[in-house]
C-alpha cells in the first residue's frame, strides 16, 4: 500500500497542471490532475486526497462554469475535511479564498520550496489533529470529540471551534496549535517545543513563526493578551484554566 500523501492538483492549464505533477512527484507525493470544476468535486469526493491545490479561476468559456471558489465550497461540505492551498494569480482573491475556508493561498508563479513547505506544515497540523483526535476518543466514545476550556469548545471531529456559540474560522495550523495546549492545560511550553510537537520534527522555520500563529487565534478568538493563552515571556505559552 503506497502510503504517501496524496495531492489533488485543479488548474484549467495543462501545463501547470503538468509542472505542479512534476514538482509534487519529486517532493515525494502521489498526484492526480483535474482540468475543471465538476471533475475536481467528484474525485475529491470520491478519492478523498489528503490535500488540494485548487485554482481560483478555472474555465471561463461560459457564464454557468463554476468557479475555484465553487469547488472550495464544495469540499467544505464533504463529511471528510480536506484542507485546500489556492493557487491564484490576482491578488483581490486571496483574502476571499480565505474567508471560503482555504488555509492558505500561493500566488503564481509560485515559489517551489515555499510551496512544499506550505503543504507538508498543512499535513502536519493536519495530522497532529487527528492524532489528538485518537487520544481523546476513549473519552468521548459516542459522537463528536470535543474538548472544552473556559467558553471555547474544541470539536476534534469536525475541526471546528466555537466561542460562547460563535463560530471560528481556523486554518488547520492555528486549530492544531489551540488544540494541542488545550490538552495539556497549565503547562508551560517553549518556541521550540511547540514548532516541534505541532508543525513536526521536519519543519524548517523560526520560533516567531509561534507567535504570529498565537496572535492570530487570539484575533480570530477576539481574547485579550494572556487571556485563556498566556505567553511566558522570554520562553513560550500555555493555555490557563
Amino acid at each position: 500500500m503506497d502510503e504517501r500523501a496524496f495531492i489533488l492538483v485543479v488548474d484549467d492549464q495543462e501545463n501547470i497542471r503538468d509542472a505542479l505533477t512534476t514538482l509534487l512527484g519529486r517532493g515525494g507525493f502521489r498526484v492526480d490532475t483535474a482540468h475543471n470544476a465538476h471533475t475536481a468535486i467528484a474525485r475529491a469526493r470520491d478519492s478523498s486526497p489528503d490535500l488540494v491545490l485548487l485554482d481560483v479561476v478555472l474555465d471561463e468559456s461560459t457564464p454557468s462554469a463554476l468557479s475555484g471558489l465553487d469547488v472550495l465550497r464544495a469540499i467544505r461540505t464533504l463529511p471528510r475535511f480536506i484542507p485546500v492551498i489556492m493557487l491564484t494569480s490576482y491578488t483581490e482573491w486571496q483574502v476571499e479564498s480565505l474567508g471560503q475556508g482555504a488555509i492558505a493561498f500561493c500566488t503564481k508563479p509560485w515559489d517551489a520550496n515555499a510551496l512544499l513547505s506550505q503543504i507538508r506544515s498543512t499535513l502536519n497540523a493536519v495530522a497532529q489533529i487527528r492524532q489528538d483526535a485518537i487520544r481523546v476518543s476513549t473519552d468521548a466514545p459516542q459522537g463528536d470529540i470535543m474538548i472544552q476550556v473556559a467558553d471555547v469548545e474544541i470539536n476534534m471531529t469536525q475541526y471546528r471551534v466555537t466561542r460562547q456559540g460563535i463560530e471560528t474560522d481556523l486554518t488547520p495550523i492555528e486549530f492544531a496549535l489551540l488544540a494541542f495546549l488545550a490538552r495539556s492545560p497549565n503547562r508551560e511550553w517553549t518556541r521550540e517545543q511547540l514548532l516541534n510537537k505541532v508543525w513536526g520534527y521536519e519543519w524548517v522555520g523560526y520560533e516567531r513563526t509561534v507567535d504570529r500563529h498565537i496572535a492570530a487565534i487570539r484575533r480570530k478568538l477576539r481574547l485579550e493578551r494572556d487571556e485563556l493563552i498566556e505567553t511566558i515571556h522570554g520562553h513560550g505559552y500555555r493555555l490557563v484554566i
